[in-house]
């Protein structure tokens, strides 16, 4: 940041929260040119104080200004700096008022290695997202013809400011989540778009409504024959069903996949969301590979900091084709493959179905008031240990059964979290009250006749069955899983009877163990006891 932009930064400081200083110096800048513009004679407070308002109104920004006096004192003291200011850098010192995920050095870096040479036009989509390397980028690349996007007022009036005089960049204020926000396509398109909120677009015509899927399929439409579109995304579009799971296999039929690439932990500062680096191509698919990373954060001195680096931890390729017959692009399979287990589990002649083919699956219930004399008990992530459940610790819901019907318990009902730091799966049993799973707790409810309680555990809890799970997972920091996730989940299948033998065995030699455990303390705490008798 250069000393003239510090400088003026400390004038707001005291005043006015960080996230108001680029609002602020835009009304101050903007100010002074409409006031040059008008070459007005009557240079009163009161009238640059009037014009500021006018301009704020134009702008639609709020006024953070306490007062007149204030604006006043800041807007005489821009006048005497000489050295131009660096928005960009002012922007970046502030991104936390805009609500959004600033790009990372170390994921910028990704993306400048995946720049086209050859590419004439180029698309820098929410631009806002690329600061403080967003002039860098265009400076890089002098060849290139930019349009840079964004929403936001304010942004688009800071982006004008820092590309003022540059003759091949257009700055276009449209949303990338419409249709027709522009007319031109693209060699190269560059983007991150909106996720992790719940905001949907209005425009029922895309294939599925979340922005960062509408912002996947829209903006490939934007790529000319052959370009390319670069794309983060959360890490839904490489497992999920339903809607992403049609977009996603649109995408792959039509378009050619390049590289899918699972970012790590820290790639993006407050957010434990798990996400993907995808790169797809508009020319039809063919006998391409695609390539698969998984990459590591390095340079960070706490988990909190942001990756200063992104190392390749993995990395391999699929044929087209093959990707296709995995029937998502879940890379937790792919480099599975290349282990001894997932290979034996693939050859394995043993039948295999998916979970919810053979199981009910669904999400407990949200229990806004708890009452410990109340007659239904509640079963929270915190009672699900690693071999049972805790009912002495139970919460407790003051409810009429009837109106929990559909989230009673019953025997031999599978509890995994849906939420947390640790995957751990219990199996529930009958207690003398009825109970119920709160809605961090995903139940999974067997069909009997298919498929054993102690079998599910068995398998959920085996490193096959963690790396599926971790596939379709949705967080980093904090695990997010998705009960209709857990239906596409295929588990091997033998004979009920084969399960059954299973499960005695586990249940047996747990049963020793537990034995052996308590036995072992029982005997230490009386030895110790015994020796502190003086």
């Amino acid at each position: 940041m250069t000393n003239a932009t510090f400088e003026y930064m400390n004038l707001f400081r005291g005043y006015m929260g960080i996230d108001s200083y680029v609002p602020a110096a835009l009304l101050v800048a903007e100010t002074k040119e409409e006031c040059q513009s008008r070459k007005m004679s009557d240079g009163s407070e009161d009238r640059i104080y009037e014009t500021m308002l006018s301009v704020a109104d134009r702008l639609n920004i709020v006024n953070p200004f306490k007062d007149k006096e204030q604006f006043v004192r800041i807007y005489k003291a821009y006048g005497d700096f000489t050295g131009e200011l660096d928005w960009e850098m002012m922007m970046a010192e502030s991104t936390k008022g805009f609500r959004y995920s600033a790009i990372s050095n170390a994921l910028f870096k990704e993306y400048n290695n995946h720049f086209k040479l050859d590419a004439d036009e180029v698309l820098i989509a929410e631009g806002e997202k690329f600061i403080p390397n967003l002039k860098r980028l265009v400076d890089e690349h002098p060849g290139c013809s930019f349009t840079i996007t964004t929403e936001n007022t304010i942004s688009h009036q800071v982006i004008n400011r820092i590309f003022a005089g540059y003759e091949n960049v257009e700055i276009l204020n449209a949303s990338i989540y419409q249709y027709g926000f522009t007319n031109k396509r693209y060699d190269l398109i560059f983007s991150v778009p909106n996720f992790g909120t719940r905001n949907l677009v209005e425009d029922e015509n895309f294939m599925c409504r979340d922005q960062d899927a509408v912002a996947l399929e829209n903006l490939l439409l934007h790529t000319t024959g052959g370009g390319e579109l670069v794309i983060t995304m959360p890490a839904r579009i490489t497992y999920a069903q339903g809607k992403n799971g049609e977009l996603r296999r649109f995408v792959q039929q039509t378009y050619r996949v390049k590289e899918i690439a699972e970012l790590p932990e820290g790639t993006f500062e407050g957010t434990g969301i798990k996400t993907y680096l995808i790169d797809v191509v508009n020319t039809k698919p063919g006998d391409d590979d695609v390539i698969v990373r998984r990459y590591k954060a390095e340079n960070r001195k706490n988990r909190r900091d942001t990756a200063g680096e992104l190392i390749i931890e993995e990395e391999t390729f699929v044929m087209s084709d093959e990707l296709e017959e995995l029937g998502d692009w879940n890379i937790n399979k792919i480099f599975s493959q290349q282990d001894e287990e997932w290979v034996k589990f693939q050859e394995s002649s043993v039948r295999r179905m998916a979970l919810g083919d053979i199981a009910e699956i669904f999400r407990g219930k949200s229990v806004a008031k708890k009452d410990p004399t109340g007659s239904i008990g509640v079963v929270n992530i915190s009672n699900i240990g690693e071999y049972d459940i805790s009912y002495d610790s139970l919460d407790h819901l003051d409810e009429e059964e009837r109106k929990v019907t559909n989230y009673l318990l019953k025997e031999g009902d599978v509890l995994i979290p849906a939420r947390g730091t640790a995957i751990r799966t219990a199996i529930f049993h009958e207690q003398s009250y009825p109970c119920i799973a709160s809605s961090n707790v995903i139940v999974i409810r067997p069909e009997p006749k298919m498929l054993n309680s102690t079998y599910l555990k068995l398998f959920l809890d085996s490193p096959l069955g963690e790396k599926m799970i971790s596939g379709v997972q949705q967080g980093i920091t904090i695990i997010n899983i998705s009960y209709k996730d857990l239906k596409v989940l295929e588990i091997p299948l033998p004979s009920i009877e084969e399960q059954q033998q299973k499960a005695d065995e586990y249940t047996n030699e747990l049963r020793i163990y537990k034995d052996t455990i308590a036995a072992a303390e029982k005997r230490w705490n009386e030895v110790v006891n015994m020796l502190r008798e003086f």
